[in-house]
């Protein structure tokens, strides 16, 4: 490997104290084009709009540190490694803009070792909630050699960070030479959106996406008669949703296709519900699914009223959010079937009366059906 690229692969782990930076394995992908989460545990979400046409695949995760995500064109000879980093700090403390170029500037010293130019120049990258540096370099080795790259070296190495909240994101891309695919990329970047974990959204299982950190539901498309229907791969069944009349986001998947969330708002009574369907990882019951759920609910600021029930097959918490002078009332409602996790979460003004009763109405939009 020449050094430019060990550079890539190293440099922004080594900046940083105990997070590792590896090269992502290759893993099963969801469809391009989509919005796709990384959960950052207490830290919140990650989410990455993958560009029409492109491949997005998850490597093996480094806890408590998430895997890096690899983005490869389906066309071209460059690929984009992003992954999430963190401190000791705590988990809400926004992050300052000093730290992503502190790092990017140790990233850029190393790699200029192994690279033509004497002189590497950040850049700023800048986006609404984020803010970073990046650098761009020319393989020394290959370039003094004259020789062409193998099909898994690069000429040339654009690296950077941005600073997300609580999170800086170490990003890659090796490519051959400055070209419009270097703006698609850094496009990709910008794009980043982080979602924090906070009381009025509860977070879901490991890995899921709710979608609550994108545009208001009154944009969400208007979902028509046909049901939405939510499937693990290899699974004969699927969970449907009559949304007939909601508002609905894009539904949200796993990297390596091991879970889907959709998030509905009903406009007119602003119930809002959120669906999931997970692999249950060794859980075999509704109650083993909603217990480590409920772990981190409970502990989230402002969640008060907690009420448990276990009926049949499902597992249900109710509970109340105080949260900058209102209160909302909630309910959850897992269940276990065939090696995967189903959780539905629903949500309304507290103040409304029988609100209990109408939000377990709300579960009957949710049915079994066979996978389409």
């Amino acid at each position: 490997m020449p050094r430019l690229q060990a550079a890539a692969v190293f440099a922004l782990a080594l900046a940083v104290a105990g997070c590792a930076h590896r090269r992502p394995a290759q893993a099963g992908a969801p469809p391009s084009g989509v919005r796709l989460a990384v959960d950052v545990g207490e830290r919140g979400e990650v989410t990455f709009l993958v560009p029409d046409g492109w491949k997005a695949t998850s490597g093996e995760p480094d806890p408590p540190l998430p895997g890096s995500v690899r983005f490869e064109p389906p066309a071209g000879h460059f690929v984009l490694t992003v992954t999430p980093l963190w401190g000791e700090g705590e988990a809400t403390e926004p992050l300052g803009p000093d730290v992503a170029r502190a790092l990017v500037e140790a990233a850029r010293d190393r790699a200029r070792a192994g690279a033509v130019e004497e002189e590497a120049p950040l850049r700023p990258l800048e986006a609404p909630g984020l803010s970073g540096w990046y650098y761009a370099v020319t393989d020394r080795e290959l370039a003094e050699s004259k020789r062409s790259p193998a099909p898994d070296e690069y000429r040339c190495l654009l690296q950077g960070a941005v600073v997300a909240g609580p999170l800086v994101l170490g990003f890659s891309l090796l490519d051959d030479g400055d070209g419009p695919h270097r703006e698609v990329a850094l496009g990709l970047v910008r794009g980043v959106t982080h979602r924090p974990v906070s009381a009025a959204t509860p977070t879901e299982p490991a890995g899921e996406a709710a979608g609550r950190s994108r545009a208001s539901p009154a944009t969400w498309p208007l979902r028509g008669a046909e049901p939405l229907e939510l499937a693990l791969p290899g699974k004969s069944w699927s969970l449907l949703i009559d949304f007939e009349g909601w508002n609905v986001a894009e539904p949200m998947h796993r990297f390596d296709g091991s879970g889907v969330t959709v998030i509905g708002h009903r406009p007119g009574d602003g119930l809002i519900l959120s669906a999931s369907v997970v692999e249950s990882a060794g859980r075999r019951s509704a109650v083993s699914c909603r217990d480590p759920d409920w772990g981190r609910i409970e502990k989230l600021p402002g969640v008060g009223e907690p009420r448990l029930a276990v009926t049949g097959a499902e597992a249900r918490a109710w509970y109340t959010v105080r949260e900058d002078g209102s209160r909302t009332r909630h309910l959850s409602s897992w269940r276990y079937r065939d090696g995967a996790c189903i959780h539905l979460h629903l949500s309304l003004p507290a103040a409304e009366a029988g609100v209990d009763a109408r939000l377990e109405q709300g579960l009957a939009v949710a049915r079994y059906g066979e996978a389409l």
